[in-house]
């Protein structure tokens, strides 16, 4: 007789929860990285604004001109706030994830234990059983004055 887990399909049901845990994490863990590179291109553009700045000021500068780099550099000092609220959340949502997948591994070893359990039982059922039978056909081929 084979073995059979009563809850595989629920087991199974953990596994894939698990991967789709993963796959999120991964998914949450590249958007992450995307907005950390795209706030350091925001700040190296924000440096050179800066610095493009810098250097006109030693010239004569037409006050619209200096108004035009005072405005972009306020704008991409915006950019980068923003960036950096964008990163915060992604590391939240990262942590998240983490969690969620934390979670469902559990769930998943706590199916995979309960189904080792189970298979114990079954090996030990069947032992009793063989050894059940093994003294059924001792009792039949020697009787059962002759086993004392």
């Amino acid at each position: 007789m084979a073995y059979h887990f009563k809850l595989e399909t629920v087991l199974g049901l953990r596994r894939n929860l698990e991967e789709l845990a993963q796959q999120k994490l991964a998914r949450m863990l590249m958007l992450l990285e995307e907005q950390k590179l795209r706030l350091a291109a925001l700040k190296e553009q924000r440096l050179e604004l800066i610095a493009e700045f810098e250097e006109e000021k030693h010239r004569q500068m037409l006050a619209p001109v200096f108004a035009l780099y005072v405005e972009g550099i306020f704008r991409k000092e915006q950019e980068i706030a923003d960036g950096q609220v964008l990163v915060e959340v992604g590391q939240g949502a990262v942590v998240q994830a983490r969690e969620e997948l934390t979670v469902k591994v559990q769930d998943k070893k706590v199916m995979e234990k309960a189904r080792e359990r189970d298979y114990q039982k079954f090996l030990l059922a069947g032992l009793k059983k063989e050894q059940n039978e093994a003294d059924e056909q001792m009792v039949l081929r020697f009787g059962r004055e002759n086993l004392h």
